[in-house]
């Protein structure tokens, strides 16, 4: 959280309200879906949290009504410790949970389903004279790439090919991409 503040703190002009509209956001699909756990897989924190963020995301969290833990990124890893007014709870760096295991980077895991947060996969879509380029969930045999959650954040575009499902985030919705672009 503050990815923008971090840089902006570097000298790089970009706008403000990244954060805020992140957690609107992140507070819309709790409450649409009564989620009790929200499960961060890695890259909570961009380097050390500024001030004005810990502040932000606390008085934040103060309203959210559901646990927030955290599989630690790479990003997180350089960050001692989180703020307590945030209220994560640290998990390992593989968790196993039913036929599921969540993890920050993709790796394989026998006996289980993996959801990896590391690669950020993004397609995009070509027409004649436009390019859109969208955050997207991707599903290989065994693994499940998902998007990022902030839009300030950059991603890896994910190629069709066999075997490889991308469904879309588009305006508010998830869509199936076909196999062929």
């Amino acid at each position: 959280m503050g990815a923008s503040v971090e840089f902006r703190a570097e000298g790089l002009p970009l706008p403000p309200g990244e954060l805020d509209d992140d957690l609107a956001r992140l507070d819309r699909l709790v409450a649409a879906t009564g989620a009790r756990t929200v499960r961060v897989l890695g890259d909570l924190v961009q380097g050390a949290v500024k001030a004005a963020t810990e502040a932000r995301v606390a008085e934040w969290r103060a309203s959210l009504p559901a646990a927030l833990e955290l599989v630690p990124g790479n990003h997180d890893r350089h960050q001692a410790t989180l703020p307590a007014a945030w209220g994560v709870t640290m998990l390992p760096a593989l968790v196993h949970e039913g036929p599921f295991a969540f993890s920050h980077a993709p790796t394989a895991v026998p006996s289980a389903f993996v959801w990896a947060g590391h690669v950020h996969p993004t397609a995009t879509l070509s027409g004649r004279a436009d390019r859109l380029r969208f955050p997207a969930f991707v599903v290989v045999p065994g693994l499940g790439l998902l998007p990022a959650f902030s839009r300030f954040t950059g991603g890896a575009t994910i190629r069709a090919s066999p075997g490889l499902q991308r469904f879309l985030c588009v305006e508010g919705e998830v869509v199936a991409l076909e196999l062929t672009e």
